[in-house]
């Protein structure tokens, strides 16, 4: 019972911070660099900080189990940006 109790404040814990740093990144891109990001854009960003975070604390503590997946996560997500940003452009220039 306790375990489940723990489960559930860490789970509304990540759901609360993740929805703060989704009004937050909306709300700087809009204001700052006056760009209006889709909702998939700011879950990447989410994850890039996310994945950020995890690697400096793998390697702050020393702990190589954890920061080789996230270097790994890193080439996967560089991968995905790169093969989405080229779709985008065949899109943009098909549509022009």
């Amino acid at each position: 019972m306790m375990m489940l109790i723990v489960a559930l404040s860490l789970l509304g814990m990540v759901a609360f911070y993740s929805l703060i740093a989704y009004v937050l990144i909306r709300l700087i891109s809009k204001k700052t660099f006056k760009v209006t990001l889709t909702k998939l854009e700011i879950i990447e960003i989410i994850t890039w900080l996310a994945l950020i975070f995890v690697a400096f604390y793998a390697i702050r503590s020393g702990s190589s189990s954890m920061f080789l997946p996230s270097v790994l996560l890193f080439i996967t997500l560089m991968n995905m940006r790169i093969s989405n940003r080229k779709a985008r452009e065949r899109v943009k220039q098909e549509c022009t």
